[in-house]
């Protein structure tokens, strides 16, 4: 696996968001239950103001949102992203003076780029990343002192996750049928929809403090799927035992 591979995929897998004519904001929440109304709850409680990098920035759903939300204080957002349709359709839709749209690979960061933001958001990106390690060793340079990175990724330990794997099943975080078929019902491209590592709120802060030099983790639990007994129950649940009950969002701090 290189990185053309993986550039070819999500080209082919976004085609049609170079076409798309805007770009929705997300809906603030109570308790969040997906992984966009996480971050948009969370990352206001602990970003002070100043330059955001949103890696593997997607739509741009998760930048319009944050920077239409005054409290947050945001000079500069940049968006960054290796699908060239994404960022054609980030180039069209996002008319913010304080945004900028750079074609970059998470795993292949200039030094250019280096101490100068205070905070680095990365949703659903470290489970595609080949080497997620070394990765994280680079990133952790964008930050200025005190600055912090917000991943959210599939908790592996959920409970969900847990049952699949008791009943001897894989439980492919992205798709069904054991990594090889889509939600859609189409076939995957690639192995469970190019997730290539699979973390749990242990795994990764261990990772994250002994490896990254981060200095601290903060967790930040809430539930997510199907939540039979109500959001109310499920979010107590997520934060009573965030590794068997919440999906895995947190704040790593330099």
């Amino acid at each position: 696996m290189n990185i053309t591979i993986l550039q070819d995929h999500y080209n082919r897998k976004y085609v049609s968001e170079s076409s798309a004519s805007q770009i929705k904001l997300i809906k603030q929440v109570k308790i969040p239950t997906t992984r966009y109304e996480a971050v948009v709850k969370f990352l206001p409680l602990y970003f002070k103001g100043g330059d955001i990098i949103e890696l593997g920035a997607g739509n741009g759903n998760v930048a319009k949102t944050l920077l239409n939300l005054p409290q947050m204080n945001i000079t500069h957002y940049t968006l960054a992203d290796i699908s060239q349709p994404r960022l054609e359709g980030l180039l069209k839709n996002m008319e913010d003076s304080r945004v900028s749209i750079l074609l970059m690979d998470a795993e292949d960061i200039p030094q250019s780029e280096f101490g100068k933001y205070d905070a680095v958001i990365m949703i659903a990106l470290i489970e595609h990343l080949i080497d997620p390690l070394r990765a994280m060793q680079r990133i952790r340079q964008l930050l200025k002192p005190g600055g912090f990175v917000y991943i959210d990724t599939p908790n592996f330990a959920r409970y969900t996750l847990r049952l699949k794997l008791l009943m001897g099943y894989f439980p492919s975080t992205a798709s069904t049928n054991e990594g090889l078929t889509k939600y859609s019902g189409e076939e995957c491209d690639l192995y469970d929809e190019g997730h290539m590592h699979y973390f749990t709120y242990r795994s990764l802060s261990l990772m994250l403090t002994e490896r990254c030099d981060f200095s601290k983790v903060i967790m930040l639990p809430y539930p997510v799927g199907r939540i039979p007994l109500g959001k109310h129950i499920h979010n107590y649940l997520a934060k009573i035992w965030p590794g068997l009950f919440s999906e895995l969002a947190l704040i790593a701090y330099t």
